[in-house]
């Protein structure tokens, strides 16, 4: 008995403990989702000025959370993807509450055999900013450090890992025979070296972890793809510092060099697809955005589509997204002009505005903010500089050189 123990011992540490891939399927479907700013309504029931002060924000539905996330759960039963990827800002502000609320309603996909990996954003970890919001006040609540996130979300994603790099948040997942998923901690936190910086960045120890995995994927014959918070590429030439990941150039070259075919990523809150060295970058909206989307993915061997699909909550999300670009146009005085700005920037964020340019380019105030020379005229040009919808792709692989 004692030689069977040491023989499945040796097998075991030669297999080096690796989980198994999470599906034998040929076609893997994926969804995609992203900066979910999930906040325990606990943590603000007593704040009278809340929900309005969220209209005066960036226009997450946070008051709308539980309902959209309600929505997309139930949306993700019906659809049964092998795997749902959230790409960091899970929380609010890192509440400990947050987190684990949110926690406990992703531990529904998983109770309907659906794998689910999720990954920090700058929000979620190491957080001075994790407090609550009273009726005279704010007041103090338990945040989240990496031990912490890690410990709440064991059973999404990192219980499945292939591998877990120790001096950051990320990990690997073998998807199928075919691929390899690496989710990357793009954060600051202790763990990662570095705190207060909402600008992604790599470390030195997670940069050498991350060329060993990207090793492994090629000697098992697999492609690699990426899930990280902050973006590979620019998305927007007036909106992109801190979004961007620091050394976005060396690290594209990088994922070149391992035939890495694209990046899911989130943080801008901009449904937007853009390429570097050929690598395209999918940013995803925030799933508390107007129109409230998420991205699926249908993936084999020989070719990735990639689209969009919006939920539908009691609040017309549309309206809510526009109230909140007046307010923070309210300088800009000429109906008209707002009018255009306004559609102009939700089309934008929604990852379709190259669909409507010839509606914009028709409306009265277009032409009054061409004529300015001001913050809103490049902001506008900078829009419609989109040639394609962000909310489609269609790979095809070379395996030429697999």
């Amino acid at each position: 008995m004692k030689k069977l123990v040491c023989l499945f011992l040796c097998l075991v540490l030669m297999c080096g403990c690796q989980s198994p891939s999470i599906s034998t399927n040929e076609t893997l479907k994926i969804v995609v989702a992203s900066d979910i700013h999930y906040f325990a309504k606990d943590l603000y029931k007593d704040c009278e000025w809340f929900e309005e002060s969220m209209l005066y924000g960036d226009g997450k539905m946070v008051t709308y959370a539980d309902e959209i996330l309600d929505a997309f759960i139930q949306k993700m039963i019906e659809l049964k993807p092998d795997l749902v990827v959230f790409t960091g800002d899970l929380s609010f502000n890192g509440e400990a509450q947050s987190h684990q609320e949110l926690a406990k309603k992703l531990q529904q996909l998983k109770e309907h055999d659906i794998v689910v990996a999720v990954i920090p954003g700058n929000h979620d970890v190491d957080n001075i900013f994790a407090k609550g919001y009273g009726k005279d006040d704010y007041f103090d609540v338990e945040g989240t450090n990496a031990k912490d996130f890690k410990d709440i979300y064991k059973n999404l994603g990192y219980e499945a890992a292939m591998n877990q790099h120790k001096e950051s948040l990320s990990y690997s997942l073998s998807l199928n025979d075919d691929y390899t998923l690496i989710l990357l901690d793009s954060t600051a936190h202790e763990l990662t070296g570095s705190t207060l910086d909402i600008g992604g960045y790599l470390s030195e120890s997670t940069l050498s972890w991350l060329k060993t995995e990207l090793e492994k994927a090629k000697k098992q014959g697999k492609k690699p793809f990426i899930a990280m918070h902050h973006n590979l590429a620019v998305h927007n030439e007036l909106l992109n510092n801190g979004y961007t990941i620091k050394d976005n150039e060396s690290i594209a070259q990088l994922f070149l060099d391992y035939q890495v075919p694209f990046v899911l990523s989130g943080h801008i809150h901009c449904q937007n697809i853009k390429q570097i060295n050929g690598i395209y970058d999918i940013a995803s909206s925030s799933l508390l955005d107007a129109p409230l989307q998420y991205g699926v993915i249908d993936i084999n061997s020989q070719q990735m589509d990639y689209h969009c699909e919006s939920l539908q909550i009691s609040k017309n999300a549309n309206d809510y997204f526009d109230t909140v670009a007046r307010h923070k146009m309210e300088d800009m005085k000429e109906e008209k002009k707002l009018d255009v700005l306004v559609k102009a920037n939700r089309y934008y964020f929604a990852g379709v505005i190259s669909q409507h340019k010839e509606e914009l380019e028709s409306m009265e105030g277009y032409d009054q903010i061409l004529n300015d020379n001001d913050f809103y005229k490049n902001y506008l040009l900078s829009m419609l500089k989109e040639e394609i919808d962000s909310t489609s792709l269609h790979l095809v692989f070379d395996d030429s050189n697999k």
